[in-house]
């Protein structure tokens, strides 16, 4: 039976909760896309399953997928389910273009049904039975331990099933992938993405999370299992490639968009998006260091502030590492004191792009002001080879810091480089040079109010 309905035609049949679903973050489908949903109802023994596993025409756990996380007691429990006939939920699948399919919801079930039957889970671990309630004289016995009666009603038995056609559209399966993910653990959008735009872009997201430089700047090993790596990779990629000007909400649409689009890159291509990604990863690293990705956060009294190293900020990300995409190493390496110092003081002393960084930072005018507020700044340090910079160099800093490190307008003693800022003596603004010898250092506190007070003295 095949039939044509809408999102909300087919998921409710099956779910009526979706309080897990991100309602800002939901894809916008219009109406002729809405109703492009073939699917079909159809039913397949366990024997099924696991004959079109063996013969390549079930991807089961793809290298892609989420980790098979099911423990030897749930997974047991399904296997007594199946013996007490309680009824096993639907198993939605999403046909491939070959034909083949992948499991859309129900990895977990088909996985403990299949592994029982063959002896092992997919880690090589033996699979005996344990903590059955019911059937206890069952426990610790494996598939040839139980009677024969008992392994028939296994393989014999069959799970219903919804078969998403492969001529629904792409967002569509996307939502209805998101949708019907009702399990205690949920997959999120990079591991939905990851099963419905299968392609080389997807292949390429897997190698380059691989990268070590990547994981040192990024520091979040625990995202490492569930994509989140992948996801900031391809959000990478949609903004440099599509152009930020090009950006429309949500962000997940727009870097869907840019995989479905590019979804079987050509060898070329891929040398080309490789060698952007790394090369920008280089000049991030040289210019931010440690603090890559990091907000700073000043004090808005006379104390220290601090680097919230244990949090990306996601739309510093996306500039640090899309700034770079249009300059040469060389120019970036050349310049890196000046750009470090110019970010810090963007994040310090402009209002707007403090804002910019915190606040709707999706919303598509918030993201077009950050990313021009940035790259103008690069373009003055980097663009413009007669341009006389006025932020001194982080080298200026660390030399006047390391021979007297107290602020020249309150006498206090500074205790982190990063807490100072240098200061022209006289004025940039009255013709005073951006060079050692008009350089003082001041504490960022004491700077922003004399910046900000024409009478101080």
């Amino acid at each position: 039976m095949e039939s044509n309905k809408t999102i909300s035609d087919l998921i409710n049949e099956e779910n009526e909760d979706f309080n897990s679903v991100n309602q800002d973050e939901e894809l916008e489908i219009n109406e002729d896309d809405s109703r492009k949903i073939i699917w079909q109802a159809k039913d397949f023994s366990i024997r099924e399953f696991s004959s079109m596993l063996q013969d390549g025409d079930l991807e089961l756990q793809p290298q892609y997928q989420r980790k098979y996380v099911a423990s030897p007691k749930i997974a047991s429990k399904l296997i007594e389910s199946i013996l007490m006939d309680v009824p096993i939920p639907v198993i939605y699948l999403a046909e491939e273009n070959d034909g083949s399919y992948s499991v859309i919801d129900g990895q977990q079930r088909l996985t403990s049904f299949i592994s029982f039957i063959n002896g092992k889970y997919p880690n090589g671990e033996v699979f005996k039975l344990t903590g059955l309630k019911v059937l206890k004289e069952l426990n610790r016995k494996q598939f040839p331990d139980i009677e024969k009666e008992f392994q028939n009603k296994i393989r014999k038995t069959t799970l219903h099933t919804i078969i998403i056609k492969k001529e629904s559209n792409d967002d569509v399966k996307f939502e209805i992938f998101e949708r019907l993910n009702t399990g205690s653990i949920k997959l999120n959008e990079d591991e939905i993405r990851n099963t419905v735009y299968r392609g080389k872009y997807i292949n390429l997201l897997a190698e380059l999370e691989e990268n070590e430089t990547f994981h040192e700047l990024v520091k979040k090993d625990n995202f490492k299992n569930r994509m989140i790596y992948r996801g900031m990779i391809l959000r990478f990629f949609a903004l440099s490639e599509k152009s930020y000007l090009n950006y429309v909400p949500s962000m997940k649409q727009f870097c869907n968009k840019e995989l479905r689009d590019n979804r079987n890159l050509s060898d070329e291509k891929i040398k080309e998006y490789k060698s952007r990604f790394l090369d920008s990863l280089d000049m991030v690293k040289v210019v931010f260091g440690e603090n890559s990705f990091r907000r700073y956060i000043p004090n808005n009294e006379n104390e220290n502030g601090y680097w919230a190293k244990s949090r990306i900020n996601m739309a510093l990300y996306d500039i640090q590492l899309c700034g770079f995409v249009n300059y040469s190493k060389n120019d970036v390496f050349r310049n890196a004191d000046y750009i470090r110092e110019s970010m810090l003081d963007l994040m310090i002393n402009n209002q707007k792009f403090i804002d910019s960084i915190l606040i709707q930072t999706s919303d598509r005018n918030v993201l077009k002001n950050r990313f021009k507020l940035w790259l103008e700044k690069l373009d003055e340090i980097i663009g413009d080879s007669n341009y006389q910079s006025r932020t001194f160099s982080y080298q200026t800093k660390k030399e006047l810091f390391e021979k007297n490190p107290v602020c020249s307008i309150s006498g206090q003693r500074i205790l982190s480089i990063d807490d100072c800022e240098v200061d022209h003596i006289k004025p940039f603004s009255k013709g005073g040079k951006t060079e050692l010898s008009n350089a003082q250092l001041v504490l960022r506190y004491f700077n922003r109010a004399k910046n900000n007070n024409e009478n101080y003295t």
